[in-house]
């Protein structure tokens, strides 16, 4: 995310929304179905709906959203792992009006406290899927939907635009429409993410949008740019040499994993805020990032890293960040030279040297899962990003292309689709790379210092 820009402000908030419980009788109907069973059409008897309660644990593999803009009204239809033992489901909606929660059957019970929707969901052997209608609102600067028309609820705030999970290590599939756009205006997001995803991936962006073409890959992705009025010169620019970093990416590390069309919107995010999101696969670059191919690089490469293989837990955040820092500067050195390379490495070093100099913590890659919070404790930031991309640097230095790379794309196309540790990919260094890591990536990553010599021992 945000591939170079100056930190904006981002703080993590839970409201009291309400505690609601839906009836029968909101449909028109003369009594609670929690007061007896029912039948289905076939005269099978249905369970009443069980009380609601709290599970965050419970998997989603599933979600379908559908969203008006001109109501602020959205549907979201979640697959959820079945459970013969517990009843209890529970998704983040911070940010949301619950309107009702069910099933095919009739309506479910819920509550919502704290910014968590409580819902209980009758037991199955199969996954379940629940439907629940809700109402959402334009948030904070990058907590949600922001006022000039786009989303981003990276890292956290998923639940003020739809119910969910933000732990990384629960993705799921997505679908998306989205209706009510204001006239002369385009709304422009993937209809569907189809293998597992995080929660910040996806997103929607309205704007008077324009298309440009840019090209096809060697493998067959298309690739597409978005700009918005005036935005014509700046999105040529920035994606002029785009079909040359994807097709070293899908060459180096496999074929691109979400589809057959992927490319860069424009956003405007406003004054200062210079870079992307990985809303793989149409990621987000800010109106002001539009022209820089090194963004358009950035973004491009978590469509493997962040996206395609996404972090277990937020410890693991150099997986995503330091990672991509590394294959950006290898893309834009392979397709516009060895000048333009160092140039980019010059910037990383002035970046490290900066990240060093300042007050947050110093290392990229923190012991334990589920303890950090990637805001508040300031692990977003350089310090990840370019310990990550230098400590890459040292093992391509030590073990040279020919074995990292073969490792990188091990490590993709077995992961493709799931969480993993930075660990895990470590693991696959050593095992196909020939080369144990470990204290080079102590030293770069779990130290607080940077190594006088930056290369792995």
């Amino acid at each position: 995310m945000l591939a170079r820009r100056q930190h904006m402000r981002i703080g993590r908030h839970a409201r009291l929304v309400g505690i609601g419980f839906v009836a029968l009788a909101a449909l028109g109907c003369a009594k609670d179905e929690g007061e007896g069973n029912t039948s289905n059409s076939t005269g099978t008897p249905i369970e009443p709906p069980p009380e609601p309660s709290a599970n965050l644990d419970r998997n989603i593999q599933r979600t379908a959203l559908t969203v008006d803009l001109s109501t602020m009204t959205g549907t979201a239809v979640l697959d959820l792992a079945g459970s013969l033992e517990d009843t209890g489901a529970s998704f983040e909606a911070a940010g949301l009006e619950i309107q009702g929660v069910s099933r095919a059957e009739g309506p479910l019970k819920w509550t919502l406290a704290q910014g968590q929707l409580d819902v209980g969901v009758p037991k199955s052997l199969g996954s379940a899927q629940i439907t629940v209608d809700y109402t959402f609102k334009e948030q904070a600067q990058f907590e949600g939907l922001m006022a000039k028309g786009s989303t981003l609820v990276w890292p956290y705030f998923c639940g003020n635009l739809f119910p969910c999970h933000s732990d990384p290590a629960d993705g799921t599939t997505f679908e998306l429409t989205v209706t009510g756009t204001p006239q002369g205006m385009t709304t422009l997001h993937p209809p569907a993410i189809g293998i597992d995803a995080p929660s910040y991936q996806i997103a929607w962006a309205t704007g008077s949008y324009t298309k440009l073409d840019v090209g096809k890959t060697f493998q067959g992705t298309n690739l597409v740019a978005y700009y918005l009025p005036g935005g014509g010169t700046d999105a040529q620019k920035g994606t002029a040499v785009l079909v040359d970093v994807m097709n070293f990416y899908e060459t180096m590390l496999g074929g691109y994993p979400f589809g057959g069309e992927a490319g860069a919107i424009a956003v405007d995010w406003g004054p200062g805020a210079y870079g992307g999101m990985e809303h793989h696969p149409l990621w987000h670059v800010s109106t002001i990032a539009m022209g820089d191919p090194w963004i358009q690089a950035h973004e491009a490469a978590h469509g493997w890293f962040g996206d395609g293989v996404r972090p277990a837990c937020w410890e693991d955040f150099v997986l995503s960040e330091g990672t991509v820092s590394y294959l950006e500067a290898r893309a834009i050195t392979e397709v516009m030279g060895a000048d333009e390379g160092m140039k980019v490495w010059s910037h990383y070093t002035t970046r490290l040297n900066t990240a060093m100099a300042g007050t947050a913590p110093k290392i990229a890659w923190p012991e334990g899962c589920g303890v950090v919070d990637l805001l508040k404790d300031q692990l977003f930031g350089d310090i990840a990003y370019m310990k990550g991309a230098f400590f890459f640097r040292a093992l391509e230095a030590k073990m040279g292309k020919a074995k990292l790379d073969p490792s990188l794309k091990a490590f993709f196309l077995k992961h493709k689709g799931k969480a993993a540790h930075f660990q895990d990919l470590l693991d696959i260094i050593k095992s196909v790379g020939g080369y144990d890591p470990t204290a080079c990536a102590t030293a770069w990553l779990r130290s607080e210092m940077v190594p006088s010599e930056q290369v792995c021992p």
